[in-house]
């Protein structure tokens, strides 16, 4: 009986050690770097007509990513500089009834950020992260003949929001699923008078590496 029961004993020590230092990659002074992919991901082609006749033809595809690095300041809390940029092209074929054109827009964004991961057990690890940055928006349009096609360039503060949730594959690996909130006001360098408001939510997917 006394040799069962410190066999189960031996067992159970690295386990229970396990457990409870699973997570240390959170604890202060860790870092943590991730990247993330937008869910709204798309590769699209659109043909028009009128009475079976076509009159159109678009083609476009848009995508966007995020890269973060951040630092455990106390355990749990994290503080970091997220970079985010975006995508978007849009190419309407020349045709007997419209004009062809390429249109492109990108975006960039500097967001300083603060996050919260909620120290529940097991592998899943909900978080809550809150940030304020800069963002710079640019169109160019292939009719606009000057100044490299641009059409604007907008420029302005980004407030964010998002909650995701971590599943840790180990000690220091997650798969990362998130939505975030982001409002921006942009001014447009080129139109003084111009401005842009965007109120957006995103979906995103990614993975992050703690060390």
């Amino acid at each position: 009986m006394t040799k069962m029961k410190n066999y189960t004993t031996g067992l159970l020590f690295p386990f229970l050690f396990f457990c409870t230092d699973s997570f240390a990659q959170m604890k202060k002074e860790n870092f943590a770097l991730s990247g993330k992919t937008d869910l709204s991901f798309l590769l699209s082609n659109t043909i028009g007509a009128t009475d079976s006749i076509e009159t159109g033809r678009a083609k476009s595809n848009q995508y966007g990513f995020r890269l973060d690095a951040g630092y455990f300041i106390a355990d749990n809390f994290m503080v970091g500089l997220s970079g985010a940029y975006s995508y978007s092209y849009t190419k309407i074929v020349q045709s007997a009834y419209l004009q062809g054109n390429e249109n492109i827009t990108t975006t960039l964004a500097i967001v300083p950020q603060v996050s919260y991961f909620f120290p529940l057990e097991g592998k899943l690890k909900p978080s809550v992260t809150v940030g304020a940055g800069y963002m710079i928006m640019r169109e160019r349009d292939s009719r606009v003949l000057d100044n490299n096609n641009l059409v604007n360039s907008f420029g302005g503060p980004s407030f964010n929001g998002s909650v995701g949730v971590s599943y840790f594959i180990n000690q220091s690996v997650s798969f990362d699923l998130g939505l975030q909130y982001s409002h921006n006001k942009l001014k447009d360098k080129i139109e003084k008078l111009q401005t842009q408001t965007i109120n957006a939510f995103t979906g995103n997917f990614g993975v992050s590496v703690f060390f």
